[in-house]
């Protein structure tokens, strides 16, 4: 794993623009930090590199955003949930390969 260090919301742009030309689909991507970190401003960023037409929003209410672009991506909020059978409770597993798991 390589640390990359941001220091305004341009950079993190960029470091999503990059990032996203590493993607080819199927990969599971974390983002932790506090809010106001820019994670939603990596994500958008991020989406609109993907090929994402729709507007981008952090699914803190509904958990699960789906999105269509160079490939179909799901976006998980993972904020009000407080433990892996949670998680697993509002069907959380279907959304990943279960050889992966």
């Amino acid at each position: 794993m390589q640390k990359c260090v941001v220091k305004n919301l341009k950079e993190t742009s960029v470091l999503a623009k990059k990032f996203a030309k590493t993607l080819k689909g199927g990969e599971v991507i974390l983002l932790s930090g506090d809010l106001g970190a820019g994670k939603t401003t990596f994500t958008q960023s991020l989406f609109k590199a993907l090929k994402v037409k729709d507007y981008v929003t952090s699914p803190t209410f509904t958990l699960l955003n789906t999105y269509n672009g160079k490939f179909p991506i799901y976006h998980f909020d993972m904020y009000r949930l407080s433990s892996m059978e949670e998680a697993m409770a509002v069907g959380f597993e279907e959304y990943f390969d279960k050889k992966h798991l």
